[in-house]
């Protein structure tokens, strides 16, 4: 009974007025674009393989979770951050004595400080008891669990993406549901609205409050990014270039000629892979402002000056081995971090 209290009060403590200032945070949420938070403590970075913390004053790089060498792990690539928080799941494995067999394992939903690195548990669920961020104990209902992709949470819920479709779970009862089928990986929440795209790879945005949408007609996108500028998207309608599109105002413009097969930003820049190989960095209007040949996968930070990229290797062992990459924002010079 304890547990559960304590678990009651954890997730009212996220839902009050009184903690509002930190749900009025401006929230620029990019699923395809969540594995790298950014403060001025501490850079965190996930990939397929692997998750590190660099601290900024000195550089040092600490496996992630802290934890992590107590049968602890992320979730790859799934981070959520507002305000001075980010959100994570972290799997704890139970194992034999040897170490060798994993006997059962505990999810967590986690909110760390960035600036205290102190960590709160929202929620915990088992796939062996059958509960699922059992805050009350609460089987799951209606739809058989599957695996978290990427997340956000939003009001009382936690939305989740699964091969099933976008999910969400109430914070306060644990019960959840089917929220949107077949909703695409690719998917940008502001802190109020979805923004994501259909099967014709239109532009739709929901309000997550009211559950009203509308079509965007004229954004076509093979690949999109919410900021607070608006949203930058790769435009199928015009072989591919680079455009802007303001909910606002409902305009669309066209800011570069370049044929780009991906796109990132930051709070000055957008980064786009060109069809020819390139990575380009250009000014928020359009302007080429540096260009250099970096195949592969770019962490982009929303602040910051320098870009980070992982390169996972096995050695003779069979391990994993990671090496880490900076990318200087301003030329694109890329150089190993020891």
């Amino acid at each position: 009974m304890k547990r559960r209290f304590l678990a009651f009060i954890l997730a009212l403590g996220l839902l009050l007025p009184g903690c509002a200032g930190r749900n009025n945070d401006q929230v620029v949420y990019n699923a395809d674009h969540s594995n790298c938070i950014y403060s001025d403590r501490c850079i965190l970075i996930t990939d397929l393989f692997s998750a590190e913390l660099v601290d900024q004053q000195t550089g040092e790089r600490r496996s992630f979770p802290l934890d992590a060498e107590g049968n602890a792990s992320c979730s790859a690539g799934a981070l959520f951050q507002r305000g001075r928080e980010v959100y994570y799941l972290k799997t704890r494995h139970q194992t034999n004595s040897s170490g060798s067999i994993i006997l059962s394992s505990i999810e967590e939903l986690v909110a760390m400080d960035l600036q205290t690195l102190e960590e709160r548990v929202i929620y915990r669920f088992s796939w062996e008891q059958n509960w699922f961020f059992g805050m009350l104990d609460l089987p799951p209902k209606d739809i058989e669990m599957s695996i978290v992709y990427t997340f956000f949470v939003h009001g009382g819920y936690f939305y989740f993406v699964s091969n099933l479709g976008l999910c969400r779970m109430s914070l306060l009862t644990g019960q959840y549901e089917l929220y949107g089928a077949d909703i695409p990986r690719q998917h940008a929440y502001d802190g109020q609205n979805l923004y994501y795209t259909d099967g014709y790879n239109r532009l739709l945005i929901q309000n997550l409050d009211t559950g009203k949408s509308h079509t965007v007609e004229e954004v076509v996108a093979s690949n999109f990014v919410y900021t607070p500028q608006g949203v930058y998207y790769i435009n199928i309608l015009s072989e591919n270039t680079l455009w802007h599109y303001d909910p606002a105002t409902g305009k669309t413009e066209k800011i570069s000629d370049l044929i780009g097969s991906s796109l990132d930003f930051d709070e000055n820049s957008l980064y786009l892979h060109t069809d020819d190989g390139s990575f380009v960095r250009l000014s928020l209007s359009g302007e080429e402002l540096a260009r250099a040949e970096i195949p592969g996968s770019v962490v982009v930070p929303y602040q910051g000056d320098f870009l980070y990229q992982m390169d996972n290797t096995l050695d003779e062992n069979g391990n994993w081995v990671s090496q880490l990459y900076q990318i200087r924002k301003s030329d694109l010079t890329k150089t190993l971090m020891s």
